[in-house]
């Protein structure tokens, strides 16, 4: 485990912690997630999102880590715990965060600590818990990507925000939030771009393939080629991951494979398989 990575965590967590905690709460606006889950919670109930937090989270990881594996979710684990101390920390220190009930000026404030944070964290490559650990166990068991589980428990949270809340401007203001936050994350956590196609050679590709599919569960294609050099003839592995895996997907070669040439693409749009279609339904009609 890397200090410089536990450091960067540690300073997402801060960051989007504060965020929630100066900006979202006193504000009542909300997430989606676990997150939003916690802040329904909270405005309900008046529970403290850290204590939700850990409530929610400890479960899943428990789960995650019997099914995933522990150095799937040991930076993940990191992250989350970071997030609840550091909402802790904030509970006791007052702090006034005057903008004169003007939701706009809150809304973009909080999409960018938020996504900063965030952002930060998926760099390092953490998470916050909870939704990634539950699309990552539904990838595993059914035909679903990761992106469409996460976006379909974000969608709920979101419909549960409508019915609790009741009041639409707070929910746009919501939305246009989330909107910043994505847009940071990305910007942050790989310059803007969803996915990336990563290009590997190796003298141990067939180690790396079976890594990937085992750790990071993405497809894997095997291209023909040949040095100019040695006229020797290798498998070059080629695969499309998401933004967030980017990190765990350097790692795992670093791992495997230190001197590995890696070609890392912008992946601007990607159709198909794993990202489109379902895994189990064949694109292709049979006679």
């Amino acid at each position: 485990m890397q200090l410089k990575k536990i450091c960067l965590i540690l300073l997402g967590a801060g960051l989007f912690a504060f965020g929630l905690n100066y900006l979202v709460m006193p504000n009542h606006l909300y997430e989606g997630g676990v997150t939003g889950i916690n802040l329904i919670i909270y405005y309900l109930f008046g529970i403290q999102p850290w204590v939700m937090n850990i409530v929610i989270n400890i479960p899943l990881f428990i789960l995650g880590w019997r099914i995933l594996g522990h150095r799937t979710l040991i930076y993940s684990l990191i992250g989350t715990f970071a997030v609840t101390l550091w909402l802790i920390l904030f509970e006791k220190l007052p702090l006034q965060v005057n903008l004169e009930g003007d939701l706009l000026i809150v809304s973009m404030l909080s999409g960018i600590f938020v996504g900063v944070g965030l952002g930060i964290i998926f760099k390092a490559g953490g998470t916050t818990g909870g939704a990634d650990i539950l699309a990552r166990i539904g990838h595993r068991y059914s035909q679903f990507s990761i992106g469409k589980i996460i976006l379909a428990i974000d969608l709920l949270v979101l419909t549960l925000t409508v019915l609790v809340s009741q009041n639409l401007r707070t929910v746009l203001y919501t939305l246009l939030m989330v909107t910043i936050a994505s847009r940071v994350i990305d910007f942050i956590s790989d310059g803007g771009y969803g996915s990336k196609g990563v290009m590997i050679i190796s003298e141990k590709s067939e180690e790396l393939a079976t890594a990937i599919d085992a750790e990071i569960e993405r497809g894997i294609t095997f291209i023909k080629a040949q040095g100019f050099y040695s006229r020797r003839d290798i498998h070059m592995v080629y695969s499309v991951i998401y933004k967030s895996q980017l990190q765990e997907m350097k790692d795992l070669i670093h791992r495997i494979d230190p001197h590995a040439f890696i070609t890392i693409l912008d992946a601007h749009e990607v159709l198909g398989e794993g990202f489109t279609l379902d895994s189990n339904k064949n694109p292709i009609p049979k006679d």
